[in-house]
């Protein structure tokens, strides 16, 4: 009996040794928890800009995915069916051959166009700092202008000082704004005796953040002559030039620049998360970037065609996509983002920003219907029939104008009828 229960004991005691050798249980994760993660993951990847070309899931989504599966640290068996899940949506996100993608991406964006509205909008209630909004910005973009009718600018700061102190911002804003000499000075002028007064404006050279010592000592340097200072006052007197000389170097005078940027005409300080930024009424990317305090590779502007300029034609295209993006959603518009970058593609395919107008893109096409069904219909007609153009009916328009199956969809295929006999 003894001998049994010391075996009893000893296998008791490999039981529970055998219980404290194994691993705790993984908790499980709410289930609400797992299905938010999975969408952050999913827009995550797919949000990215990759282009869906092959029949696999493409390598580069692969090996993101994996690095937020690792990053976020998600079980293997969850992160397989995640995987699944993004395999199913990858293969609903991709494109039917024969899809007429160029007139669903049309329907996609000009049914939702009516209800966008026509309004101007101002930052932060300013109502000196006006952004274009709604359908005229929308025109502004699809037509290819080649100024924006409210230029405005998005500026950030370098300096972490800067960033964080609203004063020190404010400053730096007040020395971009474009400020000429007759912004900060009155003239007058006693042409009998050849004397000229210029009066510098006090008050208003210290709103704009400018000293009275640079403001002469530019005048000065512009008129090429030694004034009389009074306090204030600057008292210049020419003997021997005459009155039209005298009257055009004045002229010239009050058309130079004090300080700023050419372009910029108002600023506006506001707080986006922890950081000050500048807002401003009016563009100059080119000149703006080149400053130390600016941060280069944030500072934007909503002017297209000047992104495309100094920053290239892809800068360009990826600003016609947020700019448009940005105008659906403040009119609270859902549109697929790929209909957006069809267009953008479409605009800027050849190297330059071509708006959808007579003169743009539809005059560059090679079908003479195609360019008619938009606009000037005679005349493209006329000028086809001179040129002894051929019209060759290989896209959309051209079929529907002759009442043929356009070549999309199932118009892509051709059916014959097998004639005699039976089919077995």
């Amino acid at each position: 009996m003894a001998k049994e229960n010391e075996k009893a004991k000893k296998a008791h005691g490999k039981k529970t040794e055998k219980k404290a050798v194994k691993a705790p249980k993984a908790k499980k994760e709410p289930k609400a928890k797992k299905t938010v993660l999975a969408k952050q993951i999913v827009e995550k990847v797919f949000v990215s800009g990759e282009v869906f070309e092959k029949e696999e899931m493409p390598k580069a989504i692969e090996g993101q995915f994996r690095a937020l599966i690792e990053e976020h640290g998600v079980q293997k068996k969850n992160s397989e069916k995640m995987f699944e899940h993004l395999k199913g949506l990858f293969l609903l996100n991709k494109v039917e051959a024969g899809e007429a993608v160029g007139i669903i991406a049309a329907q996609s964006l000009g049914e939702p166009g009516t209800q966008l509205t026509l309004r101007t909008k101002h930052y932060a209630g300013a109502a000196e700092v006006s952004v274009g909004s709604g359908i005229q910005r929308v025109e502004e973009i699809v037509d290819g202008r080649s100024k924006a009718r409210y230029p405005t600018m998005t500026i950030y700061l370098m300096d972490e000082k800067m960033k964080e102190d609203f004063g020190k911002a404010d400053a730096f804003a007040k020395t971009l704004i474009d400020v000429r000499v007759l912004d900060v000075v009155e003239v007058h002028e006693d042409l009998s005796k050849n004397r000229v007064t210029i009066q510098m404006a006090k008050d208003k050279a210290k709103e704009r953040n400018i000293t009275l010592d640079d403001l002469a000592d530019k005048i000065e340097k512009q008129l090429k002559a030694k004034p009389k200072r009074k306090e204030n006052e600057l008292e210049f007197v020419f003997k021997d030039e005459p009155l039209l000389k005298i009257r055009r170097n004045i002229n010239k005078l009050l058309n130079t620049r004090a300080q700023g940027i050419k372009g910029i005409e108002k600023t506006i300080v506001i707080k986006e998360g922890k950081e000050f930024v500048i807002k401003t009424s009016g563009s100059n990317l080119k000149a703006l970037i080149k400053l130390p305090e600016v941060d280069l590779a944030r500072t934007t502007t909503n002017d297209i065609k000047e992104i495309s300029k100094v920053l290239g034609i892809e800068a360009g295209r990826m600003a016609i996509i947020n700019e448009l993006v940005k105008v659906l959603k403040e009119n609270g518009i859902a549109v697929d983002v790929r209909h957006i970058m069809l267009l953008a593609d479409l605009m800027t395919h050849d190297g330059d920003i071509k708006g959808i107008v007579r003169t743009g893109i539809s005059r560059g096409k090679s079908s003479p219907f195609a360019r008619a069904a938009f606009e000037e219909t005679v005349k493209h007609l006329l000028d086809a029939a001179f040129k002894g153009e051929r019209e060759e009916l290989q896209g959309v328009v051209e079929n529907i104008i002759v009442g043929q199956p356009i070549k999309v969809g199932t118009g892509m295929v051709n059916l014959v009828m097998k004639s005699g006999g039976t089919s077995k």
